[in-house]
């Protein structure tokens, strides 16, 4: 067996290569994003390991085809950027890592969501832009016990992130189209998004990006929100409109947001050796306000989760190799 890894960051290599090791499997890696060019160098291999928010398209599954290459483990969860209908019309199975630390991930929201409520990038632009260092009326924050949080998507993540935010005393509330079947009184289910979004003083995106989902916060639901409301993104990109969130922040609409990531991302946000320069205009409008926490979706970025990630992708390969069908088979 020999194995290709594309997109692969530094942090991931030393996971990698001890993986390979301890297997006694030859693995190899490249930076380089997967595509019908690049799919070449993997030619002889038995299968590849990709992490991209950029699609897997039905041209670059007829070319695994033609290269023979009938395995493609991705490292992490979402598989909304893959033509998956494509990959089994080319006898390409794929798998994902539903669950490499759902912590992480639901840890990130709650960090972004207590920078800003207790006002951090006020304090921070008051320091950078003006050069001073003073307490000003506008810090004034809120306790998190002393709000709402709404949860949409009561998954892994979304369950962990109730927890944290419960811990912190907030009342928490959820919407799920499959809502779990035990709550353990730890939150309450709503009948619809749009009573969830009116009650809500924190929202917290934790769902799979999906067509019926796309631009589902928009202009129309940015009014329905409470005035002082946060909403926190750490879930997929699609699912804002970046231009009525834009325009949400500027008009007071809501007072806030936390954006892991965004529609539209580029090969870039994931290649840790860049050296580009940011020309996004919306990154560039949202970073400048200090209401606005933005990261290069990096909301999984852990240890545990770069472990997991890398492990689970190759080990799903190695059982597909061995004719072995995994747990994590999306197609």
């Amino acid at each position: 067996m020999k194995f290709m890894v594309y997109n692969v960051r530094d942090d991931e290599i030393p996971f990698v290569e001890k993986w390979g090791k301890d297997h006694h499997i030859e693995v190899k890696t490249t930076t380089t994003t997967l595509n019908t060019t690049t799919i070449q160098d993997a030619a002889g291999y038995d299968g590849v390991s990709g992490l991209q928010t950029i699609p897997y398209s039905q041209l670059l599954f007829a070319e695994f085809k033609k290269l023979g290459i009938h395995y493609l483990a991705l490292r992490n969860v979402g598989v909304d950027n893959v033509d998956l209908q494509a990959a089994s019309d080319n006898d390409v199975l794929v798998t994902n890592v539903p669950a490499y630390s759902p912590e992480s991930i639901a840890e990130f929201a709650v960090t972004m969501a207590l920078f800003l409520t207790r006002k951090v990038g006020y304090m921070q632009r008051q320091l950078m832009e003006q050069h001073k260092f003073h307490f000003a009326p506008e810090f004034m924050g809120r306790l998190i016990s002393d709000q709402t949080v709404g949860i949409i998507g009561t998954g892994r993540i979304g369950r962990h992130a109730i927890s944290m935010f419960r811990g912190l005393g907030a009342k928490v509330i959820a919407y799920d189209k499959y809502p779990v079947k035990e709550t353990n009184g730890e939150f309450a289910y709503v009948k619809d998004l749009h009573e969830l979004v009116s009650q809500s003083d924190i929202i917290s995106l934790h769902m799979p990006a999906t067509a019926d989902n796309f631009h589902l916060f928009n202009h129309e639901l940015f009014e329905m929100m409470k005035d002082n409301a946060i909403l926190i993104n750490t879930a997929r990109g699609s699912i804002v409109d970046t231009q009525d969130l834009i325009f949400a922040l500027e008009s007071g609409e809501i007072a806030a947001a936390g954006i892991d990531t965004l529609e539209n991302e580029s090969a870039d946000l994931q290649d840790s050796r860049s050296t580009k320069k940011l020309t996004d205009p919306d990154v560039i409008k949202l970073s400048m306000m200090p209401n606005v926490i933005i990261t290069p979706h990096s909301a999984f970025h852990t240890s545990e989760s770069v472990k997991n990630m890398v492990s689970i992708s190759l080990n799903n390969l190695k059982d597909l190799v061995a004719g072995q069908k995994p747990d994590d088979l999306v197609n």
